[in-house]
């Protein structure tokens, strides 16, 4: 899987209900600062040789269609093992760049409400269930922790160089 983000809590501390809504917060409280930045900001990469603010939330869109299917394979059946899948080019591919920001940044919204919304249905015995992603176990409320300190780390990354 590669780097992990979260610390992981006790997984029988979890409830499926605050992770959803935490994801949820996360997601609103981005769009109060990101929604006003517009193209040509939002178009502007950090550096040379590093994304732009439309291409990492086209990462952490792609983090959201990999992340859902994993959320609900894991609750299907325990032991999955699932593939990684190749960010760099996934974002190249997919010409996130040259789209305009506010398409951008409303597909990323629809497919966290989607995983929060998910995320909010599972039943509380299923975030225990383990799956390996690229070799790496882990449990399915270790996946979502992960998924949303990796989305907070990104965000806080976009908010440094366009603030």
């Amino acid at each position: 899987m590669g780097m992990t983000y979260a610390q992981g809590s006790d997984v029988a501390a979890l409830e499926p209900a605050e992770l959803s809504e935490r994801l949820a917060g996360v997601i609103e409280a981005a769009l109060v600062w990101l929604r006003p930045l517009g193209d040509a900001v939002a178009g502007r990469p950090e550096r040379e040789g590093k994304w732009s603010a439309k291409q990492v939330i086209g990462h952490l869109t792609d983090s959201a269609v990999n992340n859902l299917g994993r959320v609900v394979r894991m609750q299907i059946a325990p032991g999955q093992r699932m593939g990684g899948y190749e960010q760099e080019e996934w974002v190249q591919l997919q010409h996130y760049q040259e789209r305009g920001w506010t398409e951008v940044l409303d597909m990323w919204v629809a497919l966290n409400r989607q995983m929060a919304w998910t995320v909010a249905h599972i039943q509380k015995s299923k975030l225990g269930q383990v799956g390996s992603i690229e070799g790496d176990e882990l449990t399915l409320g270790f996946l979502i922790e992960d998924y949303i300190a990796h989305m907070e780390h990104h965000l806080r990354a976009i908010q440094v160089w366009v603030g």
